[in-house]
């Protein structure tokens, strides 16, 4: 039998005493052979690595294959064993709980059991079970000393008909660990982001982790060595997704899935999950399923095990794993046909534009990054000036406005204007997006004056704002009057950062819009423009 995965540096004369140990035959109803268990667990304190077997029905070893400290690569299933195998392996850190990868791989490999050994100094510190049933996977923990007298087929039985216990049973609420590459940016800044944006989503963070960019890698994103620390991070943190802060290539995509056995997002995936869950009106939703599919077009054949075999959760919502499915002309013809319905409403818009300006009433549209408080200044403005309409409300929360929004607000007895509040912006913002909510983003292009709503507090609100005007330079928006709504002043420590912001952009006027400070000077400043 060839022992599969990573042998590098083992003596050969250690590699024949596992090969000899793979020809001990488990006697029923032990779920390991005595020797064979210890000889393993020798071994993998020797190595520090983590050692895999599949042991079938006649109590015979299938296969096996050595890993890494932290993560050891399934050897491929004999034939017509699926559903009849056990796979036992080590974990050298001595930590004998099973991991999300653990069981995405008995779900993905139709296992029937899958067995982790905990092992430290060549001794058992624990062992978890977990088997394949109908309703989850129940899980089993045993010490020692219960191993010795296990009997693995009256648990097979037994264990398969029960449902998962509530205590063991896996969360139902993702866990993410965070992933990024970090250049002259502070790359904590970047994770509090993407941290944001995955709280956003309903993700808890269990953890995070920074590389430099030049140290990264076209096939893998992460270099070889922090690749191997992350798979280490991701047993002991209990993470089942992996979050990483750049769009990623589809060969990136599918080794680090390979790798990390667990759901792999990028940015753009996260981002689009949140417009998913956002979208309420018929055009929101058009808009989010096409920068979907658009996104999802060039991966097809690079999604791995990990994503067809979920149900749902983080990256899932809106196509779904339906579209996973489609091939790449069934896509197109998906995405042909989205683009028809949104040139339709795009028409219904011009109609609209066109009323608006024969009516002679000027258009201001709120710009900024996202949860600067973009509609918490539509919110005040209707207040102050007692508009009619429907209220809205802001959230303190990445992209909670997504559909656009416009309010009459009437200034004074002579003077009348549109309010309108639009999707936020952000850094890395998907271009996909970009042109997908084109219909929404033209009450920018058409907009007489820009609003731009600015989170003066941040500690990087210059590169915020430089994020804002990139994006309008795309739109080809840079030309049009801008006033800065310096907002959340409340929250600055010292003045000198608020006069240095002043400085830098134009028209900038100071507020605190939780404070409910007065907008005449936003106004005065508007009917000026005008």
């Amino acid at each position: 039998m060839d022992i599969l995965g990573d042998t590098s540096g083992i003596r050969g004369t250690q590699l024949k005493e596992l090969k000899d140990l793979t020809s001990l035959r488990t006697a029923r109803p032990e779920l390991i052979h005595y020797d064979l268990l210890m000889g393993i667990c020798n071994l993998t304190s020797l190595w520090n690595k983590e050692i895999a077997l599949y042991i079938n029905r006649s109590g015979m070893v299938s296969a096996v294959a050595v890993g890494q400290h932290a993560a050891v690569k399934l050897p491929p299933l004999p034939a017509r064993q699926t559903g009849r195998l056990r796979c036992i392996h080590t974990h050298p850190s001595g930590n004998p709980q099973l991991s999300p990868m653990d069981l995405s791989a008995l779900s993905s490999a139709g296992l029937e059991s899958m067995s982790s050994i905990g092992v430290r100094n060549g001794q058992v510190t624990g062992v978890e079970i977990a088997f394949s049933g109908d309703s989850g996977y129940p899980i089993l923990a045993l010490s020692p000393e219960e191993l010795m007298n296990f009997s693995y087929d009256t648990a097979v039985q037994d264990y398969r008909l029960r449902p998962p216990s509530p205590v063991l049973k896996v969360s139902e609420r993702e866990k993410a660990f965070l992933v990024a590459l970090e250049e002259e940016e502070p790359g904590l800044e970047l994770l509090t982001e993407l941290s944001e944006l995955a709280h956003s989503s309903g993700v808890e963070v269990v953890g995070q982790i920074l590389q430099p960019k030049r140290y990264g890698s076209p096939v893998s994103y992460l270099g070889k060595g922090k690749l191997q620390e992350l798979t280490q991070h991701l047993q002991n943190s209990g993470a089942n997704v992996l979050i990483c802060d750049d769009e990623l290539l589809p060969v990136q995509l599918r080794t680090l899935e390979q790798a990390t056995g667990i759901k792999v997002l990028d940015r753009t995936t996260l981002i689009l999950d949140i417009f998913a869950q956002r979208a309420k009106s018929r055009e929101g939703k058009l808009q989010v399923e096409l920068a979907q599919l658009k996104h999802l077009l060039p991966r097809l054949t690079g999604q791995g095990l990990s994503l067809s075999r979920l149900g749902g959760g983080v990256g899932t919502r809106g196509p779904g794993e339906s579209k996973l499915e489609m091939d790449k002309r069934r896509v197109r013809k998906k995405i042909n046909l989205l683009e028809d319905e949104l040139g339709e409403i795009r028409k219904t818009r011009t109609t609209q534009r066109r009323q608006r300006e024969k009516s002679g009433i000027p258009l201001i549209a709120l710009v900024g990054y996202t949860n600067a408080g973009k509609t918490t200044f539509l919110q005040k403005a209707m207040e102050q000036t007692r508009s009619k309409g429907e209220s809205v409300k802001g959230e303190d929360k990445l992209f909670a406005t997504l559909d656009p929004i416009v309010r009459g607000i009437r200034l004074d007895r002579k003077t009348e204007i549109l309010l309108s509040d639009t999707v936020g912006f952000i850094q890395k913002l998907p271009h996909q997006l970009l042109h997908a909510f084109l219909a929404t983003l033209e009450e920018v292009q058409n907009a007489d004056i820009l609003v731009h709503v600015l989170d003066a507090s941040h500690p990087r609100a210059l590169e915020r704002a430089d994020t804002v005007h990139n994006i309008l330079g795309q739109l080809e928006c840079s030309h049009k009057p801008r006033i800065t709504l310096l907002n959340k002043i409340d929250k600055i420590d010292h003045p000198s950062d608020l006069s240095r912001l002043a400085q830098e952009l134009s028209h900038p006027i100071p507020v605190s819009l939780i404070e409910n400070n007065s907008l005449t000077p936003v106004w005065n400043k508007v009917l000026e423009l005008l």
